[in-house]
């Protein structure tokens, strides 16, 4: 972010700054998905122990639903 701010008090192209602010939320988006996958990952495991009340397994189910709803 600190680069686009820097070109933008430059006076750099408007098309280059587009291109840069695009870069950024590319690489935003890689590490939402990556994060988000890895708390999914964590989320069936613990549902798939047999451990857990049948109401945190529900509140899990949930959370995985509501999370491929934000990223969809």
């Amino acid at each position: 972010m600190r680069g686009v701010q820097q070109m933008i008090e430059s006076g750099r192209y408007c098309v280059d700054v587009a291109h840069q602010i695009d870069a950024v939320i590319a690489a935003l988006r890689r590490v939402q998905s990556d994060m988000i996958r890895d708390h999914m990952y964590s989320i069936v495991s613990a549902s798939l122990t047999g451990d857990l009340p049948e109401a945190e397994r529900q509140r899990l189910a949930d959370e995985i639903g509501s999370l491929i709803a934000r990223v969809v």
